[in-house]
């Protein structure tokens, strides 16, 4: 039977920021929101609430909120999902809508499924010039919020089985540019791909113990690319504790 999954995430090292989309590190907590081919391939209904608040005690300090759904529909090849995510960083902020269409692929000869999935996604900037607070202001900066709506795309494949899946992912297809301001204060703004290579499988100890190692290797264009190193230790399907290690010192 179906079932719906929430999971609800508060103050947890569950995302970080990258370039200039949001960059996942525990990933393995709501895989979705980094490769959109991962709709419908759950035997449930994932409903994932991630929330993150960071430099405590200073004043608008980042914070970053992520609402993602996915499911099957109808007989499982077709995978329908949304996200939702805000991130402030003020004196600048991002919202962003994502709607994912996937098609799932029987690959019987092998026992897996290979998914394709895209998704059309809508990107509000703003950049609120009374929170900036120059040592020698310059008269274009005449305070107001300033704003636009840009479109984007991402593609993702995905090849899963019973106990091991491998997957990539694009985002910012199109690397739309926008400026943060109608006078062009700050130039112009072009959005930089993101790429995703996501891969684990499950191995059993015991009946009730299972082994879950995991990689993900992040990386945008002209920039350094960073590796997820991860392993999750699995009591009866239902309590887990594991480790991660992240390159470049983080």
């Amino acid at each position: 039977m179906k079932r719906i999954i929430i999971a609800i995430l508060l103050i947890v090292p569950a995302l970080s920021w990258g370039q200039q989309s949001p960059l996942y590190t525990q990933y393995m907590l709501n895989d979705f929101v980094i490769n959109p081919a991962i709709a419908g391939s759950k035997p449930f209904f994932p409903l994932r609430l991630n929330a993150r608040e960071q430099w405590e005690g200073f004043i608008d300090a980042p914070s970053t909120q992520t609402l993602s759904f996915h499911a099957p529909v109808g007989d499982g090849r077709v995978g329908l999902g949304g996200l939702v995510f805000q991130d402030n960083t003020n004196p600048s902020s991002e919202f962003g809508f994502m709607a994912t269409y996937a098609y799932h692929l029987d690959l019987s000869q092998i026992n897996s499924r290979l998914s394709l999935g895209a998704s059309g996604m809508l990107y509000q900037y703003k950049l609120d010039q009374n929170k900036l607070n120059a040592r020698d202001p310059d008269l274009i900066l005449q305070g107001g919020t300033y704003s636009e709506i840009v479109p984007d795309a991402s593609f993702g494949a995905y090849l899963y089985g019973e106990s091991y899946y491998f997957g990539f992912s694009v985002f910012q297809l199109f690397e739309t540019t926008f400026r943060e301001s109608i006078f062009n204060t700050f130039g112009d703004n072009t959005g930089v791909r993101h790429y995703f290579v996501m891969a684990g499988f499950t191995k059993e100890i015991y009946k009730t113990l299972h082994i879950e190692p995991s990689l993900l290797m992040k990386t945008i264009e002209s920039g350094p690319m960073q590796l997820d190193l991860n392993t999750r230790v699995i009591f009866n399907r239902k309590f887990w504790t594991g480790l991660s290690l992240r390159s470049n010192q983080s």
